[in-house]
């Protein structure tokens, strides 16, 4: 006989063979001690009896009034044999039976765990006594699992209490028959929303909210709650373990308000787009509140309301209709745990505590819930007292994401507020709204702020006058406040009752004048400070873009208009009103050569006027260098150039008379300019020793290195190139460099530049330039500088022996140097000729390339145009399958159909124009490379093929066709084209 049958013949001899029946939804441990009872045991001697092995027993945890055992198998079977009742049956009657249990350690004894608390224990409370005693013919204690619509026996009309660390208690209900007509209406809604389970738990944690606010003006629940207490029970411990009981009517009313689709239909289209401020913005919804719970006096409690579990769900109902359906019911019915009610056990300790007077003799320590953390206490309250010193400064914490207050980041702290204020404790969101009732609002942060700015203006200057256009406000403030009242239908209620306190309402806003500064007036005004200025200057040549005139940005005003003229926008008026103020505002020559002129004239004034000869060695040696440049570039100068020279009594024979002795007596000279500052020796040289900013360039004069008066600066240039070649070996020089103090780079950039612009003009090339070709030959290659660059990298590595493989000889690697190989190799028969030929010089040549790439790579290398070979394959494939839409991986005839068209399709979506390749493509299949995803394409065609073939449509195919139907208006108009072509409309499937 085995160790089980021992045992239980050892129970049996002592107290015989009875049978005990199992309730339905029992306890375990409530069943266990049943058998208990009828062996004159108590539970834990029989738990200790039932798990003994070689006298050892196997129980875990601790035994309380309202715990829970789990058995393993074992001890199941032990179980069965005592009571009399096969497995099957207590399977079915028992709900945690079949639990998995605990193994003991020779995972074959017999092993109990006990559990306790709401974590580990399902929802539970006593068995009706007279449904036991009626079930098995005696008076018994019991422990049975209750759903939420379970709580009442309607037989016997009472409320099964649970209560933590104890048996439970059955409460009479004669004095409230409404509690027993609520389970009546809770069982009916669970049959009728299939969201009904969810809906209860959301209305039961508003209901609890509502039973924590202990509201002067509710008189049921008092009423119910007096006539419920049972004899000798303490007020406050009742009013704790009473919650339930008292709230469950209005409870299962709530929840049947919110399954009602209509109603949450009502609210999607109140909100009108728009996320709630406070309940007051969705009337819908405390109206039918009030009328489901009788109760007008909430009208004036909810409008208010600003947070708790019923705010939390009204934000989510707002926005269920922007979610996608499976998103939107799941957020819509899930309570945050800081809204959830609290375990009861918890509501006891606490009560305890607050009796006991925080005596640590008698007041259990309580358990902190989640977020109560002492430590995120303490980081609130660190955060509240940067926000109270901020709102006490400004008024309001409508404050920018970088804000800091006393080195503290405010701005990101008061974000994370915002985004975790659907879950927030009751008390943190009370201290900040004490701070600003709108620290977080559902419009954007930015339009707070501005508000702010305009509330400010109004207590300083009165109510704002939008149909005066918002007189005394500045640009952006009056600008803003017009654009609010042009949105002002589609503004949220509570920005229009914002904007009433600074005197803008319906009305107002209906009425309003936009706040532009007249620009007649703004150009009047520019004008009029342009011409104080000619006045005092004598001309408006010396107005740089940074000059401000009387606190006018003259400068940049007139820029501004100076680059109008040059785009043909500036309006004939304008152009003619500065016209009249100086006849060369904007001269068709550099500005540099008219503020030189103007410099003259000043120089010419001040040492008597008269003739030029006369006055010429009296004038400035920057003057006199600039007048002898005019002079011998007379002939190059345009005619209101000589007009203005003549002016000065520069005549073209005195030019030409003088031109010989001026440049003979032509020295070098200190650089200066007038109204700007000194250059270097370096901008000096480059106009071949006089004063840069005198020696400007006139519209269609050659630049330097093109005449043979700038041959010096030429050859200068042309040393430091030399230079640099003979340690390089090329000219390809990035833009930044220097050679011996000399800025190679930039120079040799320009020459490159000035050759390419002749070229496009059709102009042969510049004679000099042949010079840089002797040095390199390739100094200005048709391609890009950088391939050149990598081109010599190349060169001078290879030359050196390094890198190199022993297939092909060429670099290999995942450095830069065998990447840029690589690529070459190809790309080899799309690079220009002779960038293949310099290739070849070192080593690159076409059958060094087949040697190097790989069998995949080597079809793209082909003398011949590729494109006309490979397309060739791409019309074989439309004919077989109707479409190209081929997988990246797929092969036609040995030829990666797949890769050549997503590379294709790459190079489509970076082109900004068509192709001629991208034309042949299309004229195969129209939406070879759709605007849609690909994958789309691809499953549609997968769709097509099958239907067309006849074969019978897969699970998925049927699902992402209905799915089409679903998304239809969501869909481009073509694509609703081609499925209708292959019949699948929003109505076919649905």
């Amino acid at each position: 006989m085995s160790q089980a049958t021992g045992w239980v013949g050892k129970l049996l001899l002592a107290a015989g063979a009875f049978r005990v029946a199992p309730l339905q939804g029992e306890m375990t441990l409530s069943f266990l001690g049943r058998i208990a009872d009828g062996y004159s045991l108590t539970v834990g001697s029989l738990l200790s009896s039932v798990t003994e092995v070689a006298g050892q027993q196997d129980v875990v945890g601790a035994l309380q009034g309202d715990s829970e055992v789990f058995l393993n198998a074992a001890a199941r079977d032990r179980v069965a044999a005592l009571c009399r009742v096969p497995q099957v049956g207590l399977r079915r009657a028992l709900p945690a039976w079949a639990r998995e249990g605990p193994l003991g350690p020779s995972k074959e004894s017999p092993t109990a765990r006990l559990h306790n608390g709401v974590e580990t224990v399902a929802a539970w409370g006593p068995a009706c006594p007279g449904c036991v005693a009626a079930r098995t013919g005696r008076v018994a204690p019991a422990r049975v699992y209750l759903a939420a619509h379970q709580r009442v026996c309607p037989r016997h009309r009472c409320w099964l209490m649970s209560v933590p660390g104890g048996g439970g208690r059955v409460i009479g209900l004669a004095g409230c028959p409404e509690v027993v007509q609520a389970q009546a209406d809770h069982r009916r809604l669970l049959r009728r929303s299939p969201v009904a389970g969810s809906a209860f738990e959301v209305a039961e944690a508003v209901t609890a909210w509502w039973w924590a606010q202990k509201w002067p003006e509710e008189t049921l629940w008092p009423a119910r709650l007096c006539a419920t207490v049972p004899e000798g029970e303490e007020p406050g411990r009742w009013r704790v373990l009473a919650r339930g009981l008292v709230t469950y009517p209005e409870t299962v009313a709530v929840a049947g308000m919110l399954v009602d689709q209509t109603m949450r239909r009502r609210i999607a289209t109140q909100v009108r787009g728009h996320l709630p401020f406070c309940l007051g913005d969705l009337p819908v919804l405390i109206s039918e509140l009030v009328r489901c719970l009788r109760r007008p006096w909430l009208t004036d409690r909810l409008t208010t309301c600003m947070d708790g579990p019923l705010f939390a769900w009204a934000h989510k109902c707002s926005k269920a209709a922007e979610a996608p359906d499976g998103d939107g019911q799941r957020l819509l019915w899930k309570v945050h745990p800081a809204h959830r009610p609290r375990p009861l056990a918890d509501e006891l300790a606490q009560h305890l505590q607050e009796v006991a007077g925080g005596e640590a003799a008698e007041a259990p320590a309580l358990k902190r819930r989640r977020g109560h953390s002492r430590q995120a206490d303490g980081a609130f309250e660190a955060g509240l007292t940067r926000a109270r010193a901020y709102a006490a400064a400004r008024g309001h914490l409508a404050t920018r994401a970088d804000t800091l207050q006393d080195g503290f980041p405010l701005g990101t702290w008061m974000s994370n507020q915002r985004m975790l204020r659907l879950g927030m404790l009751a008390w943190r969101g009370a201290a900040l709204r004490a701070l600003d009732p709108y620290w977080d609002t559902p419009w954007p942060t930015l339009w707070q702020r501005t508000y702010h700015q305009a509330r400010c203006h109004v207590a300083e200057q009165g109510p704002m006058d939008a149909r005066g256009g918002f007189p005394g406000t500045g640009l952006s403030l009056g600008e803003w406040l017009y654009l609010q009242c042009t949105r002002y239908p589609d503004l949220h209620p509570e920005q229009q009752r914002l904007l009433a306190r600074l005197g803008i309402d319906a009305a107002a806003a209906r009425d309003a004048r936009p706040r532009r500064r007249s620009q007649r007036f703004g150009e009047q005004e520019a004008l009029a400070h342009a011409r104080a200025w000619a006045l005092e200057h004598g001309s408006l040549a010396a107005i740089g873009i940074s000059t401000v005139h009387e606190d006018y940005p003259l400068g940049r005003w007139l820029s501004d208009r100076r680059g109008q003229m040059g785009r043909g926008v500036l309006s004939p008026g304008r152009a003619e009103a500065l016209t009249r103020i100086d006849p060369w505002w904007r001269p068709p020559w550099h500005l540099c050569w008219q503020r030189s002129y103007e410099h003259a004239c000043q120089q010419l004034q001040q040492v008597g006027g008269g003739e030029l000869v006369a006055g010429f060695l009296l004038m400035d040696r920057p003057t006199q260098e600039w007048l002898r440049i005019q002079q011998r570039r007379y002939h190059l100068l345009l005619p209101g150039q000589h007009d203005l020279l003549k002016r000065l009594g520069l005549k073209p024979e005195t030019a030409i008379a003088e031109a010989p002795a001026a440049t003979a007596s032509t020295s070098v000279a200190p650089v200066w300019a007038p109204g700007g500052p000194q250059g270097d020796a370096e901008g000096a040289e480059a106009v071949g020793g006089l004063p840069a900013a005198a020696l400007h360039r006139p519209l269609g004069v050659p630049r330097v290195g093109q005449r043979p008066d700038h041959r010096a600066r030429f050859e200068s240039a042309l040393v430091h190139a030399r230079a640099w070649a003979a340690i390089h070996g090329h000219l390809a020089v990035p833009r930044d460099t220097r050679q011996s103090g000399f800025t190679l780079g930039m120079w040799l950039f320009s020459q490159r530049n000035r050759a390419k612009q002749r070229a496009r003009k059709g102009k042969p090339a510049s004679p000099h330039l042949g010079q840089l070709a002797a040095i390199d030959p390739w100094w200005n290659p048709p391609w890009d500088l950088h391939w050149q660059r990598n081109y010599y990298r190349a060169r001078d590595c290879m030359r050196a022996g390094r890198g190199a493989d022993t297939v092909g000889g060429l670099p290999v690697g995942k450095d830069a140097l065998g990447i840029w190989v690589k690529r070459q190799c190809t790309l080899y028969d799309s690079l220009h000729p002779e960038q293949q030929h310099l290739l070849a010089a070192i080593g690159i040549t076409l059958e060094a390339v087949r040697t190097r790439v790989g069998p995949r790579d080597s079809r793209r290398l082909t003398t011949t145009p590729r494109f006309d070979t490979d397309v060739a394959h791409a019309r074989s494939y439309t004919a077989r399958y109707g479409h190209l839409a081929a997988r990246s991986s797929e092969e036609h005839e040995g030829f990666p159909i797949g890769y050549w068209l997503a590379e294709h399709r790459q190079r489509a979506r970076k082109k900004s124009g068509t192709s001629p390749q991208a034309r042949v493509l299309a004229g195969l299949d129209p939406w070879w490379n759709p605007p849609w995803l690909f994958t789309w394409q691809q499953q549609y065609h997968q769709y097509r093929t099958t239907r067309v073939a006849g074969q019978p449509i897969s699970p998925g195919l049927q699902r992402w066709a209905c799915k089409q139907t679903v998304l239809w208006d969501q869909l481009d108009p073509p694509q609703q084209g081609l499925l209708t072509a292959i019949g699948i409309r929003p109505e076919a499937l649905r």
